[in-house]
């Protein structure tokens, strides 16, 4: 690990980019397969530094010391050869007799201050990219209807990207890039089909029984652990190769020829089944047709609709994919809150008791208040457990301005609380 420590040391020397890809070209298979196993987004340990320092009086009894390969601990990680308590143990005794570079590792953060963009510079196609396509917010200007775009209700679901490897191997990924695992019966559909060497691109939904999706439920038992969610629906929106995805210099294919073999795939005899769905396209002719939309979205109470213009597919935020909102929403993070009597029902009668009021979050450089959307559970909950410094997502209907030149938000409700990093 001292070999480790030393390139590291060497990259965070410098800051130029050119410096670092001429310093990764020098180093030795060893240091190249770290950085595999570091930066390749499929390559999940299941377990970071933090929890194993937490723990760090948890050390594997037999544990060999120098003798115990490297890759062959992380392997044991990333296969599920060892989980849990194991885990812990098993990255804690590599650390104490080893070295605690395995701690960047697990962390996917090896502070050299660079990603797979600049690796693959130096080691072309080393770091498979997970780079996801992100919306904008619509504006008139951004719209040719001279051009092909394609419009489509806005899910009230949680992005998905499923993997699918050569050997038909389907893994499910936020659009972080963190894998679901409560998701067998999408993974197993999909590998029902015998696909190979693919990406679908769409959003996990659960439906109630007015066809409508609950956020709140999908988001609650997404990341439960020991769990499978028992009827979770996969709408899909865009099909790629898996080259294309991971290497954007392939791309090949527009969005319509995408659509196309989405289509052929759901819809091929024995591929029809409740997990896997296609979210119906539709081209937008001209303006009039833009507003029927806009319409359409308000009277079915949608979340809005988006746009997606008959490009390659982009893994970035860009302007070839919109989204139109009655409600906008966005991430915040908590800076202050407030709490005051509020009225609760005890046994059948009313009684006053303290609990969360409000929050303050910060949107462009303005602080504004949100009291709404918070169950009484949560109140009550955060009177006692910091709330300050957790992300929560937050919808609005839109800016407001005051006389003085101050930034508000109209209708501002709590949608979700994240009690960690958001992941989703």
């Amino acid at each position: 690990m001292k070999e480790l420590k030393e390139f590291v040391d060497k990259m965070q020397a410098t800051s130029s980019s050119l410096d670092k890809v001429e310093i990764l070209k020098q180093q030795p298979e060893f240091i190249k397969k770290i950085l595999e196993y570091t930066y390749n987004p499929y390559k999940q340990f299941y377990v970071t530094s933090k929890t194993c320092i937490k723990n760090k009086y948890k050390i594997k009894k037999d544990y060999f010391g120098e003798d115990i390969d490297l890759f062959e601990t992380l392997d044991q990680l990333t296969t599920r050869k060892v989980t849990g308590h194991d885990a812990i143990e098993l990255v804690n005794g590599f650390n104490l007799h080893v070295g605690e570079g395995i701690y960047d590792i697990i962390d996917k953060d090896l502070k050299i201050r660079t990603g797979a963009k600049v690796i693959n510079k130096a080691f072309p196609g080393l770091i498979p990219e997970f780079n996801v396509a992100l919306a904008q917010n619509y504006e008139p200007k951004l719209t040719d209807w001279n051009d092909t775009w394609y419009a489509s209700r806005k899910l009230d679901g949680v992005r998905c990207l499923a993997v699918v490897d050569v050997e038909g191997k389907c893994t499910l990924y936020s659009r972080m890039g963190k894998e679901f695992t409560t998701l067998d019966k999408v993974k197993h559909a999909i590998e029902a089909t015998g696909i190979i060497n693919t990406v679908f691109d769409g959003e996990i939904c659960l439906v109630d029984e007015d066809g409508n999706e609950d956020f709140q439920s999908v988001m609650k038992q997404l990341r439960r652990k020991d769990h499978q969610i028992e009827n979770p629906v996969f709408m899909m929106f865009d099909m790629l190769h898996k080259s294309e995805f991971e290497q954007t210099e392939h791309q090949q294919n527009t969005l319509s020829e995408r659509l196309r073999k989405l289509r052929t795939f759901i819809y091929t005899d024995g591929n029809v089944c409740n997990e896997l769905r296609y979210l119906d396209q539709s081209v937008i002719a001209n303006t009039p047709h833009f507003n029927k939309w806009t319409q359409m979205a308000g009277d079915n109470n949608w979340e809005g609709f988006m746009l997606r213009k008959d490009v390659v597919y982009e893994g970035k935020r860009t302007k070839n994919l919109l989204k139109v909102k009655k409600f906008h929403d966005a991430e915040y993070t908590v800076v202050d809150c407030d709490v005051s009597s509020m009225a609760v029902v005890r046994d059948g009668k009313e009684e006053q008791e303290t609990m969360l009021a409000q929050v303050y979050i910060e949107h462009k450089g303005h602080l504004v208040k949100v009291g709404s959307g918070f169950s009484q559970e949560q109140r009550i909950k955060y009177l006692t457990e910091d709330i300050v410094g957790k992300t929560i997502t937050v919808q609005y209907f839109e800016e407001t301005h005051n006389d003085k030149g101050g930034i508000s938000l109209r209708f501002p409700t709590v949608k979700h609380i994240y009690e960690g990093e958001r992941d989703c």
